[in-house]
């Protein structure tokens, strides 16, 4: 166990000394941008609020790991062994997309974006990394940047976003080919909804305010106009999912139990990895339990 602790240690020790230096945050952001950077203030407060409640809701109660998030994530990740659903917070994106060339897709990489993370929030307040993410975020069809991106999709200026639009924008940043509104209108209302639904979960939005936004034709800068929608669902819904809660304890408790009963025993080769499978059924059990609260 010593050895594996020390391993481990020297593992997080070599991932912050050879991981980049977050240095001169605004020359970055500046490098990678479509023109000028916009501060946080001459962003509707809208925008911001949709950037932080669909990437990373949590982003001003964690120091740049959410760990909820990876207790969430793990379930889906072991399941499909992948980190399809790293839980990457803003400020982790913001490391990426600034100082990892856009690559975190090996474990390695995900050490080193978790690092540079913890990096940024000690040298950068919360507001200073939120608005060097939205003037680094790629939005598509060759917008980088939030002033960019909303001069290209709509004709305005940051400052003046409505609902509507922002909310539109927020859902771009996963997937800006698959969201794109003059490629795929219908798939970028889908996305919207989800944006929105996320901001009354967060409590920025009433669900009367996120259907009046959905409720009105959205017209984009070529002209084009998406159709309003009317009785979108825009609930924030249960505050868990009672099965992921049930199966998530069940396995916890089974595992707990059986590491507490193999304490007792002398271990040998196959009780150690017994006590292994205890403890990742443990971690497993509580990170699906801890997956089945929508909002935490």
């Amino acid at each position: 166990m010593i050895v594996v602790l020390a391993a481990g240690i020297g593992v997080l020790a070599t991932a912050w000394l050879t991981s980049p230096d977050p240095t001169n945050l605004p020359a970055s952001v500046r490098a990678v941008g479509s023109g000028r950077p916009t501060r946080l203030d001459a962003i509707a407060p809208i925008m911001r609020d949709a950037a932080v409640a669909t990437e990373d809701e949590r982003f001003y109660r964690h120091d740049g790991i959410d760990l909820i998030g990876v207790m969430r994530a793990l379930p889906y990740d072991v399941a499909h062994l992948s980190l399809a659903q790293g839980a990457s917070t803003i400020t982790e994106q913001l490391a990426k997309l600034l100082y990892l060339g856009g690559n975190d897709h090996s474990p390695w990489r995900k050490l080193e974006d978790a690092e540079l993370a913890l990096k940024l929030e000690g040298r950068y307040t919360k507001e200073q990394i939120l608005a060097a993410y939205l003037n680094s975020a790629y939005f598509g069809e060759g917008a980088t940047g939030v002033r960019a991106a909303t001069e290209r999709y709509f004709g305005v200026a940051p400052a003046r976003l409505t609902t509507a639009q922002a909310s539109m924008l927020a859902g771009l940043v996963q997937a800006p080919s698959a969201y794109d509104p003059f490629r795929h209108p219908a798939l970028a209302r889908e996305r919207q909804i989800a944006v929105l639904r996320s901001l009354v979960r967060s409590g920025a939005l009433t669900e009367t305010e996120a259907s009046r936004a959905l409720a009105r034709p959205l017209r984009l800068r070529d002209g084009r106009t998406l159709a309003p929608i009317l009785g979108a669902d825009l609930s924030p819904g249960t505050a868990f999912v009672w099965w992921q809660l049930a199966v998530g304890a069940a396995i916890a408790l089974v595992g707990g139990t059986a590491l507490l009963a193999l304490r007792r025993l002398r271990l040998d080769g196959l009780l150690w990895t017994a006590r292994a499978a205890s403890a990742c059924a443990l971690v497993l059990g509580a990170a699906l339990a801890i997956r089945s609260f929508r909002s935490i």
